[in-house]
């Protein structure tokens, strides 16, 4: 058998053209990476971005489909979208003329934007309550939920509630606030609330208290006086809201009529103000001599006196 031989150059070029073919080569387009945001809030806008392969043969087609309608062409975009929902986002590679097609997808969560907590009104079931109703508090409030509330009555008390009610002890005006808040943020608001005491229906149906009455020339009170005084004394304790006004008077021959008609009136002040009622809500005047009387004894005793007069 005869061996051929090639020429050296015959076999190099052969070599070369191997290789060339080699590097020809069309390698499609593969999406090795997608970049993109989990969620948006609505008109906020995303960055979206693919990764190919260095190996693939140019030139790349790459087009986007955010799944609401809307498209895009590049390896890079950027999207927002007008409307809260999910979405599917698909990125397209191809090469060789369309010959070679690679996809990706990943959803995107779209959102509304945060609202913070906003207080519309806040609302008292009663303006002008007395130390023994209940006083239901309540607000429109705007905003995400949860919303924490924190309910500041002005006497000490707080509340967390949404609609609390609340009974103030003392009378005044206080001053209610409420602190509304949510993630997105807080908000204030404060309304004023006047409290008075609490009367019973005695209080307003009583016209007249009694009168305590002294011995001639004297004020130091009698026992029949105190008793008298105890009975106003109840009933001004029931009444707080209840004012008075002292008036002493001293009957025609008794010596230093005027003198002795303001000390029957301060007695009287003073048993009131020993037994509890603040000084306050009396006014003392001494009237001096009863006018207009004779100088029989008969009936006198009834001017040496002091009237708890109510004052509305």
């Amino acid at each position: 058998m005869t061996k051929q031989f090639f020429p050296h150059s015959f076999v190099l070029a052969l070599l070369v053209a191997g290789l060339t073919m080699t590097g020809c080569k069309s390698v499609p387009v593969d999406i090795t990476s997608m970049t993109a945001p989990d969620s948006l809030q609505i008109n906020e806008n995303g960055s979206f971005a693919i990764a190919t392969n260095e190996t693939a043969k140019q030139p790349i087609v790459v087009s986007w489909n955010f799944g609401d309608s809307q498209t895009a062409s590049g390896a890079a975009a950027n999207h927002s979208f007008s409307n809260p929902g999910t979405y599917t986002v698909t990125a397209t590679a191809s090469n060789r003329k369309g010959k070679s097609t690679d996809m990706s997808t990943t959803t995107v969560v779209v959102v509304n934007p945060p609202v913070p907590a906003q207080i519309v009104s806040i609302r008292a079931s009663n303006n002008t309550p007395d130390t023994q109703t209940a006083v239901t508090f309540s607000a429109s409030i705007n905003g995400d939920t949860p919303i924490s509330y924190a309910w500041n009555f002005g006497d000490g008390s707080t509340s967390s509630q949404a609609s609390p009610s609340h009974t103030f002890s003392e009378p005044g005006t206080y001053t209610v606030q409420l602190n509304a808040s949510n993630k997105a943020g807080s908000d204030s608001r404060s309304m004023t609330l006047t409290v008075n005491w609490y009367e019973a229906a005695i209080c307003r149906e009583v016209t007249e208290l009694s009168s305590a009455f002294f011995d001639r020339n004297s004020s130091v009170l009698t026992a029949e006086g105190t008793g008298a005084l105890q009975d106003n004394l109840d009933i001004l304790a029931e009444c707080p809201n209840m004012n008075v006004r002292l008036e002493g008077v001293a009957a025609p021959g008794e010596r230093r009529p005027q003198e002795l008609s303001e000390d029957r009136a301060r007695a009287v002040e003073q048993f009131y103000t020993e037994n509890g009622v603040p000084a306050a809500r009396m006014v003392t005047i001494g009237n001096g001599r009863a006018e207009g009387l004779t100088s029989k004894k008969e009936g006198l005793a009834q001017y040496r006196r002091v009237d708890t007069i109510i004052v509305r």
